[in-house]
């Protein structure tokens, strides 16, 4: 598994967080990235006034990656820490300065793949409004079928 040491970020400064402290807010500013040294940050995302789990990200694993890569763009979910946490925040100087010496060709693949992430979070965020909105209808077709079903009993078969 990596660690941060593996990355030598100078000046890198460390989050301790607890259960249920959130790292960062859906539509906030981004950047700067984290690296989980410990412990395991869930991200959500909300849709249709309702929290959706992406996913859990755990020690040896980079968050936020977009926000180094991509244009100024607001963050696209919710990191909240689901365990105890030790978390590297790497602002985007710090990660700019490996990111440039990298190869065109590199530099322009990671983009590309961070606006195919981008992309794939969209998907997911228009499948859970879809399925939402089937549980609704769903929802509301049992409710006229049983208001359906009272009024034909209290006034009898037509």
């Amino acid at each position: 598994m990596a660690t941060v040491s593996d990355f030598r970020f100078e000046d890198a400064k460390t989050k301790t967080l607890k259960p249920g402290d959130i790292l960062f807010y859906e539509g906030s500013p981004s950047d700067e990235m984290f690296f989980i040294e410990s412990g395991t940050i869930m991200i959500t995302k909300r849709v249709l006034n309702k929290s959706i789990k992406l996913g859990e990200v755990g020690a040896g694993q980079f968050i936020s990656e977009r926000a180094i890569l991509g244009e100024g763009l607001p963050r696209s979910a919710t990191a909240e820490a689901y365990t105890n946490c030790e978390v590297v925040v790497i602002d985007k100087k710090q990660c700019r300065k490996y990111f440039d010496v990298l190869p065109p060709f590199i530099q322009k693949m990671l983009r590309i793949m961070a606006d195919r992430l981008q992309q794939m979070n969209e998907l997911v965020v228009k499948m859970a409004r879809t399925q939402e909105m089937v549980k609704d209808l769903a929802m509301r077709m049992q409710l006229l079928e049983s208001s359906l079903l009272q009024s034909i009993e209290h006034h009898g078969t037509v």
